[in-house]
């Protein structure tokens, strides 16, 4: 019974829980955190992949036996990247090396000579030679400083070192330059060809009317006389500045002179099929009979383009003004002018009256010279020359003021002498007498415009 009463009563003894085995958790988190870490290096260690993955090549690619052999090659290949790299450091050296090498070369090119010719101007002509010419430069290096020598030179050194002027004739229409550059490293040559290029402006020999005299509201044949030596063809633009010609563009062409007396202008302009253009030009006088008490009184015509002026030895100023003195080289200087009497034949002066009017004063010609001579000449329907200078003149009279009026027997008498022996010209001069200089360096004398010197003649009826 008791037990019973034991056994009923009895704490029941709780069974003994079983122990947790720690062991395998902690190997686990163990193999995580290798292979946690591993993954970091992996990832953030270049090298690391690099060396496993040459690890696992060697587990499960090669055999035992090649195991030496891969790590031989592997030092082998280490060895050839350093190599390399040690061969990509020295390349910058040796093109620099290269460089210094050309740089030596470039220098030593700049030593030993070269030359080059080339144009430097022209074609250009020169009318005066009739020739047509090139300048030539030579473009040299070297050093010392080359000595340069031309084969030919026509300008005969005038242009300075390294230079050369060629001419061509029409007869040599082509040459051929050689030129040496030369110094201690040696020579170097070059040669250029020239050809005859040029053209020159076609040649105006002059321009000429139908008549000697001209009158208003008349038609008058104007020509130019013009040649071009290219054998190009010619074309005409004439022009006036006064009255109108029907067609400018004509040669011979017609020019209607002005409704009014005066001087006047003809141009011509002369062009070859190059389009070089020559100009030329010839003043005129247009006058009329004028008229006072009788129709047997008139102003003589001049003929201006054969008058003028002329220095002794100098210049010779044809068709311009009269001027009489010297001049600033100190040169005595002499003026003419021409009438026309060619319609006056069988007719008998009864006066005449010349007139000098309106005259210029420079310096003081009365200082030193004596007074200025009117003189009569003869040299020809014709532009004056030097030659006419010294002509000898039948002396009519002498002035102390450079307004003259002359009207003395003398010229009557010449006028009449002119028409008797069937000249077309009256013609005179003027002159101071005495000294020809004073030698001071100025133009000292009295100059007239051809329009202020006027010839007025009376005849008989």
């Amino acid at each position: 019974m008791r037990d019973k009463y034991i056994m009923k009563h009895a704490r029941k003894v709780p069974a003994k829980k079983k122990a947790i085995n720690w062991k395998p958790i902690i190997i686990l988190c163990s193999i995580v955190i290798v292979i946690a870490a591993l993954t970091l290096v992996y990832l953030f260690v270049p090298a690391v992949p690099m060396f496993i993955d040459r690890g696992i090549d060697y587990l499960f690619k090669l055999p035992d036996n090649t195991m030496e052999q891969e790590t031989v090659k592997e030092n082998s290949t280490d060895e050839n990247i350093i190599e390399e790299e040690i061969i990509e450091e020295e390349e910058p050296e040796e093109i620099a090396e290269e460089e210094t090498e050309e740089e030596e070369e470039a220098e030593d090119q700049d030593i030993v000579p070269t030359i080059k010719l080339i144009i430097y101007e022209g074609p250009l002509y020169s009318k005066g030679d009739d020739i047509c010419y090139y300048r030539i430069l030579a473009e040299v290096t070297g050093d010392p400083s080359p000595e340069i020598t031309f084969t030919k030179d026509d300008s005969l050194g005038s242009l300075g070192p390294g230079k050369a002027q060629i001419n061509l004739t029409r007869d040599s229409r082509s040459f051929t330059l050689g030129a040496i550059a030369e110094n201690l490293e040696g020579k170097a040559s070059d040669s250029i060809t020239v050809n005859w290029n040029c053209n020159r402006s076609p040649d105006i020999s002059g321009i000429s009317l139908s008549t000697d005299t001209l009158y208003i509201s008349e038609q008058y044949e104007i020509s130019v006389e013009a040649i071009d030596l290219d054998g190009d063809e010619l074309a005409y633009s004439w022009s006036t500045d006064g009255g109108d010609i029907e067609d400018n563009t004509l040669n011979p062409a017609k020019w209607n002179t002005p409704a009014a007396a005066g001087d006047y202008t003809i141009s011509i302009a002369v062009i070859d099929g190059a389009g070089n253009e020559s100009l030329s030009s010839l003043k005129v006088y247009v006058g009329e009979a004028t008229i006072d008490q009788t129709p047997d009184n008139m102003n003589v015509p001049r003929k201006e383009s054969e008058g003028g002026y002329i220095e002794y030895g100098g210049v010779t100023s044809s068709g311009g003004d009269l001027y009489a003195g010297d001049s600033e080289n100190n040169k005595p200087c002499s003026g003419f002018i021409s009438f026309d009497i060619s319609n006056l034949g069988g007719r008998t002066i009864e006066a005449a009256v010349l007139t000098l009017s309106s005259g210029s004063i420079s310096g003081d010609p009365l200082g030193f010279f004596d007074t200025l001579w009117v003189n009569v000449l003869d040299w020809g329907a014709e532009p004056i020359n030097q030659n006419d200078f010294a002509l000898t003149g039948i002396a009519v009279a002498s002035y102390d003021s450079p307004n003259i009026t002359c009207n003395v027997s003398k010229l009557k008498e010449e006028i009449q002498k002119a028409i008797n022996a069937g000249k077309s010209r009256f013609q005179i001069r003027i002159h101071f007498g005495g000294a020809l200089t004073d030698d001071d360096g100025n133009s000292d004398g009295w100059g007239y415009s051809q329009s202020k010197v006027n010839l007025n003649i009376t005849m008989s009826p």
